[in-house]
C-alpha cells in the first residue's frame, strides 16, 4: 500500500511539473533575450552573415555557449554573470516537490501563478525592447546573397545590356533626324528601335516629351532609364506610360491617345480621316469593350494583374500586323462599332446619346421583360447615380451581355441583375419573380406554359448546384449552359428560339463555328442585314440645320450620292449627327451638347431643307458604312 501510494504520488507531481518547468524555461529565455548585450550581437552577427562572412571560422571566444564581442576599453559588464549563460539558482532537495519529507505539498500550483506573472512581466520587457524588425537594416533593392528576391510585382528585371542595346539604336535614330528632334509623327521608328509596340507610341512620345513638340535624346534618355528600372515587363511599362505618374491603374480617358493614333495612323481607318465627329464614338466604343473584358473587378480600374490576365496587349500588337481592322474581332474591329452604334441609333428615338427604360423596351421588338429592365436600370450592373437612363457606354456592355451570355461577364452581369437582395446567390423565390413576368407574356401570346415547378426542376438539373436550393455564380460559370438559363427568366424571344430548337443541330454549328464566339456571330449576321437594308432604301437624302449643329452657318444636303461614302467632303460634316465626345467619367451619364443634332431623319417634302418628324436609323447605317471609293468625288453643298 505504501508503495502504491508512493507511485501515484509521484505521478501527480510529475504532471504538476512539467507546465512549471516549461514556464521557467520560457521566463528565463525571455530574460536572456531582452538583455541588451544579448540584442547587440544578435544584430551584429546578423550583418556579419549579411556582408558575407563566415562567422564560424573567425568566431571570437565563447562565453556561456554564445559568442561575444570583445568590450571597449572602459566599458562595464552590467552583471557579474554575463546574460548570455543564465544560470538559475540551486535549489535545496528538501525544497522540491518530489521531496519524501513533503509527499502531499501542493506548492506547484501556488508556484505556478508566479511564473505566468514573471513570464509575463519578461514578454513585456521584450516588447519594449529595441529588438524589432524595424532595427535590422532589410536587403536592399538589388537582391541579398543569402535571400535573394524572389516577388516581382513589376515584372522581372531586364538585363542592363539589353536596356543599353536599345538606347544606342534609339540615339541612332535621334542622330539621324534634323536637329536631333523626333516629332509626333516620327515616334514610330524609336518604338521600333526600343521594340515597344508601334500604337504605344504617342502616349509615350506624350509622356516623355511632357507637353513639348518635340522630343530630344536627354528627355528620352532619362525617360527610358527611369521606365526600364521601374517597369519591367510589357504590362507594367503599359500602365506607365498610358497612367498618370504614381498611379497603379489606368482608367477610361487614359486610353484615348492610343485610340486616337490608331484612328489617325492604321491602314483600315483611312476612310474616317475626314468624318472626325465619327472618331470619338469608336473610341468610347472600343475603351467600352476593353473594359467589359478586362476590368474583372468592374472597378473602372484596370490593374497589372488584369492586364496580365488579358489579351489586350497582345491584340494591340496585332494592330501594326494586320491592315484590315475588321479582321480583328477582339476590341477594334470597326464592324462591330457600326453594329453596336446603329442599334443604339434605333433606340435612342431623340438622338440625345441617352435612353430610358421606353427605348430600352423597343430592343429586339421588345422581347426582355419588364422586371430585367427595371434591374439593369436600378445600378446594379453600373455605377452611374442617375438610375432613369442609360448612356451609350453602359449600352455597349449590355448588347455585348445580351448577345453572348457565354462570355464571363455577361454571366456576371446577368447574374447580378438576377440577384434581388444581393446576397451572392440565386434563391428559388428570385428566379420564381422573374418567371412570373415570363408566363404573362406567354399566356398573352396565346402560348401554353410550363409550371414554375417544372421549369424549376430542368433549371437544378441543368446547373447542379454545389449547394442545393439556391445557385451561386460559380455553378453559372461552370455549368455551360448559361445562355438557356438566362433567357428562361427574362428573355421571351430566345426562350421560344431553344425550346424550338433541334438539340442536334445545335451541336453540329457549334463544332463547325467553334472558333467564333456568340457576339462575333450576331455581329457578322446583323452587320450583313444592315447592308442589306440599307441597298433596299433606294435613293436617300439627309438636310441638317448648322444653327442646331454648330450654332450658326448655313443649311446643306448630303446627296445619296454622298451617303455611304464616309470620309469624303459633305458626308465629314453629316457625321455631326452622332453629337458631341462623351465625358471620359467611366459609366457616367452622357449631357447634351450643342453638336447633337436633334430630329435628323430623311427631308421632308413639304419644307425643304428641314428634317423630317421620323428618324431613320438605316441612314446612319449608311453614314458608318466603311466603304470608301476615292474614283468619285463627293457632291457639293
Amino acid at each position: 500500500m505504501t508503495h502504491g501510494a508512493s507511485t501515484k504520488s509521484d505521478s501527480y507531481w510529475e504532471v504538476q511539473l512539467t507546465p512549471v518547468l516549461k514556464w521557467k524555461v520560457d521566463e528565463l529565455f525571455l530574460k536572456w533575450l531582452s538583455d541588451r548585450q544579448t540584442q547587440q550581437q544578435l544584430r551584429d552577427t546578423l550583418k556579419r552573415l549579411k556582408r558575407g562572412e563566415n562567422i564560424l571560422e573567425s568566431q571570437p571566444p565563447r562565453h556561456g555557449g554564445v559568442a561575444t564581442e570583445p568590450q571597449p576599453a572602459g566599458r562595464q559588464l552590467e552583471s557579474p554573470t554575463p546574460p548570455c549563460s543564465p544560470i538559475p539558482a540551486p535549489r535545496s532537495p528538501a525544497n522540491s516537490p518530489r521531496s519524501p519529507r513533503h509527499p502531499g505539498r501542493s506548492s506547484g500550483v501556488g508556484r505556478s501563478a508566479s511564473f505566468k506573472d514573471k513570464l509575463s512581466a519578461s514578454k513585456d520587457s521584450v516588447k519594449q525592447s529595441n529588438l524589432s524588425l524595424d532595427t535590422v537594416d532589410t536587403p536592399s533593392s538589388g537582391g541579398d546573397p543569402c535571400i535573394p528576391n524572389f516577388y516581382f510585382p513589376r515584372g522581372f528585371p531586364v538585363p542592363s545590356i539589353e536596356v543599353e542595346t536599345q538606347l544606342k539604336a534609339a540615339m541612332e535614330c535621334f542622330s539621324s533626324m534634323d536637329n536631333q528632334r523626333v516629332y509626333r509623327h516620327q515616334m514610330g521608328s524609336i518604338a521600333r528601335a526600343c521594340n515597344i509596340p508601334l500604337y504605344w507610341k504617342l502616349p509615350w512620345f506624350v509622356s516623355a516629351s511632357r507637353g513639348s513638340e518635340f522630343l530630344t535624346f536627354p528627355q528620352f534618355r532619362d525617360h527610358w532609364l527611369h521606365l526600364t528600372a521601374t517597369a519591367h515587363d510589357p504590362e507594367s511599362r503599359f500602365l506607365r506610360l498610358l497612367g498618370k505618374e504614381g498611379r497603379d491603374f489606368i482608367v477610361f480617358e487614359d486610353f484615348m491617345l492610343l485610340l486616337q493614333d490608331v484612328v489617325d495612323s492604321h491602314p483600315g481607318m483611312k476612310f474616317l480621316q475626314e468624318a472626325p465627329e465619327f472618331h470619338s464614338r469608336y473610341m468610347h466604343t472600343v475603351i467600352a469593350r476593353i473594359f467589359y473584358n478586362v476590368n474583372s473587378s468592374w472597378s473602372g480600374r484596370i490593374t497589372i494583374p488584369e492586364l496580365r490576365r488579358s489579351n489586350l496587349l497582345h491584340y494591340i500588337q496585332l494592330l501594326e500586323q494586320i491592315d484590315d481592322i475588321n479582321d480583328i474581332n477582339e476590341y477594334f474591329s470597326y464592324e462591330h462599332f457600326y453594329v453596336i452604334y446603329c442599334k443604339f441609333w434605333e433606340l435612342d428615338s431623340d438622338h440625345d446619346l441617352v435612353i430610358d427604360k421606353n427605348d430600352l423596351a423597343r430592343h429586339n421588338d421588345a422581347t426582355l421583360s419588364s422586371r430585367i429592365i427595371d434591374r439593369i436600370f436600378s445600378g446594379a450592373v453600373s455605377r452611374s447615380s442617375d438610375h432613369n437612363r442609360m448612356t451609350y457606354l453602359e449600352f455597349v456592355f449590355f448588347l455585348l451581355a445580351e448577345e453572348d451570355k457565354h462570355h464571363p461577364r455577361a454571366i456576371e452581369f446577368w447574374f447580378r441583375c438576377l440577384d434581388l437582395d444581393g446576397d451572392g446567390f440565386l434563391s428559388m423565390y428570385e428566379l420564381e419573380y422573374f418567371y412570373e413576368d415570363q408566363i404573362n407574356r406567354l399566356e398573352s401570346a396565346g402560348i401554353e406554359t410550363l409550371p414554375f415547378e417544372d421549369c424549376l426542376c430542368q433549371v437544378l438539373d441543368m446547373v447542379n448546384p454545389a449547394t442545393p436550393g439556391r445557385i451561386a455564380l460559380s455553378d453559372l460559370r461552370r455549368c455551360g449552359m448559361t445562355p438557356l438559363f438566362f433567357d428562361t427568366f427574362f428573355n421571351l424571344e430566345k426562350y421560344l428560339d431553344h425550346e424550338q430548337r433541334d438539340p442536334f443541330a445545335v451541336l453540329r454549328e457549334s463544332d463547325e463555328d467553334k472558333e467564333r464566339s456568340d457576339w462575333e456571330r450576331y455581329a457578322k449576321e446583323e452587320y450583313a442585314r444592315l447592308v442589306l437594308e440599307e441597298e433596299d432604301t433606294g435613293d436617300l437624302a439627309v438636310s441638317y440645320d448648322d444653327d442646331d449643329m454648330e450654332g450658326g452657318g448655313s443649311g446643306g444636303r448630303v446627296g445619296a450620292g454622298d451617303v455611304g461614302r464616309v470620309g469624303v467632303g459633305d458626308v465629314g460634316r453629316t457625321a455631326r449627327l452622332v453629337g458631341g465626345s462623351a465625358p471620359f467619367d467611366y459609366f457616367a451619364p452622357s449631357r447634351s451638347s450643342a453638336g447633337v443634332a436633334k430630329g435628323v431623319g430623311t427631308e421632308n417634302p413639304s419644307s425643304p431643307g428641314q428634317p423630317s418628324a421620323t428618324g431613320d436609323a438605316r441612314l446612319l447605317a449608311q453614314l458608318l458604312k466603311p466603304e470608301v471609293n476615292d474614283t468619285e468625288q463627293p457632291k457639293s453643298s
